[in-house]
């Protein structure tokens, strides 16, 4: 528990020690990845993550039209727990609010704990593979949340990793892979996307997202995807769903090779030559609410605006 209690964001020298060819994907990549969306309407999303009991401590919301919590709401998932952090999220003044479960949040493992939460806080949506509808400014946006993350110890809502060099979702019965299951319930339509896992590549921190959810993205392609799990690598990240972004992940998932590289670097370059519009993708939120040394430091939320 320590280890992942303390676990730093690595140096640019310890990075490249650890894998010359992920430090020069990321390196190439990183740069022509746009960091924002182009905003159009101003649908404020207001997004947390990873709050493990400091939500008091935590600093205060922003404004917004949604607020989501990405899951880890406790350190050890007892109702005592959840009962804190719900009564903080219902108190906020954000009119629609939705919330999934960590792996961290056990109680929540319970039908009678999910019967509960719906009995005592009507004014939180829980989100446990399911969907839910939200109108705003006359704009309609499905939203859907899964707590389940690649198994590491002995936590709720996990499945065995996939490796990225032998899977495919496509040549594989969808029973033979429990993430595939997983993740192929999330509707095509999807506008906001809440797991508690991030996915491969983006976000993760030294390859620690899912391979399977990453292959489900391509199918869906949601506006919004919030997340958490890595605190480490919290941050936004802004992706196209373009053939430079599909070499970067390729080379991160061990596919790709120096190869792959060398692609990356020919499809950042024609989409820098022909200037193609950055406008339409999927915005990437990890939004981790605690980091640095054990946890100690408060980073409250991210806002994004759809």
């Amino acid at each position: 528990m320590d280890a992942l209690l303390d676990r730093q964001l690595p140096t640019a020298w310890e990075r490249f020690r650890s894998s010359p060819l992920l430090f020069l994907a990321r390196l190439l990549y990183n740069p022509f990845v746009p960091r924002h969306q182009l905003v159009r309407d101003k649908v404020r999303v207001v997004c947390i993550s990873d709050t493990h009991n400091t939500h008091e401590s935590q600093p205060p919301l922003p404004d917004g039209d949604i607020l989501i919590h990405a899951g880890d709401l406790t350190v050890s998932g007892t109702r005592h727990e959840l009962d804190s952090v719900l009564s903080w999220l219902i108190s906020q003044p954000h009119p629609h609010k939705f919330f999934i479960a960590g792996n961290h949040d056990t109680c929540l493992a319970d039908p009678e704990t999910q019967q509960y939460i719906t009995l005592t806080y009507p004014g939180l949506t829980y989100l446990q593979e399911n969907s839910a509808q939200v109108t705003i400014y006359g704009r309609t946006f499905c939203i859907y949340g899964s707590p389940y993350i690649p198994k590491h110890g002995s936590w709720v809502f996990q499945y065995l990793r996939v490796h990225p060099p032998w899977y495919s979702a496509s040549d594989k019965p969808t029973s033979e892979y429990e993430s595939t299951r997983i993740w192929s319930r999330i509707p095509a339509l999807t506008d906001i996307l809440i797991t508690h896992t991030p996915p491969l590549a983006h976000l993760d921190l030294n390859q620690s997202g899912c391979y399977a959810l990453l292959t489900a993205l391509w199918r869906i392609r949601p506006r919004l995807h919030v997340f958490g799990h890595i605190h480490a690598a919290r941050g936004t990240e802004f992706v196209r769903w373009d053939r430079a972004q599909n070499a970067y992940e390729d080379v991160c998932a061990g596919r790709g090779g120096w190869i792959g590289l060398m692609k990356l670097a020919w499809w950042t370059v024609v989409a820098w030559v022909l200037r193609e519009n950055r406008a339409e993708g999927t915005t990437m939120v990890n939004a981790a609410a605690v980091g640095g040394f054990r946890d100690d430091r408060r980073n409250g939320a991210i806002v994004v605006r759809l």
